[in-house]
């Protein structure tokens, strides 16, 4: 598609634009379906190697705890020599739930923001 030959930045149109990113889009759904094919076949028989890459199913392992283990586990991290607060923290959704302003929040820490490229439905 001729979108995808835009190099120019500077010059591009809303029109190519708007043709860019349908076709960005195009291609993010081939590929997504593309991969759930893929993944029903190695999940029926076993990694695909290409020349650099392995594709196989990984687990990935994490842990959940109530607040009671929670609490233990900060125990556990001071009593091995080591501030629990280096290695705990609090989750920007759990910070939303508190309901707490901007102003307040700024007063305790300090603010990043990190700006991430990304489409998101309408």
């Amino acid at each position: 598609m001729e979108a995808a030959n835009i190099t120019n930045q500077e010059t591009m149109t809303v029109e190519e634009a708007v043709k860019l990113a349908n076709e960005i889009e195009r291609i993010e759904a081939a590929a997504k379906q593309m991969k759930a094919d893929l993944r029903s076949y190695v999940e029926q028989n076993g990694p695909v190697e290409t020349a650099d890459t392995i594709w196989n199913v990984n687990e990935a392992v994490s842990y959940k705890f109530d607040a009671k283990q929670l609490k233990e586990v900060a125990q556990h991290i001071a009593l091995g020599g080591d501030n629990p607060w280096d290695y705990l923290g609090i989750t920007a959704s759990n910070l939303k739930k508190l309901g707490w302003d901007e102003a307040f929040l700024a007063k305790l820490g300090k603010k990043t923001v990190t700006k991430r490229f990304a489409s998101r439905k309408k």
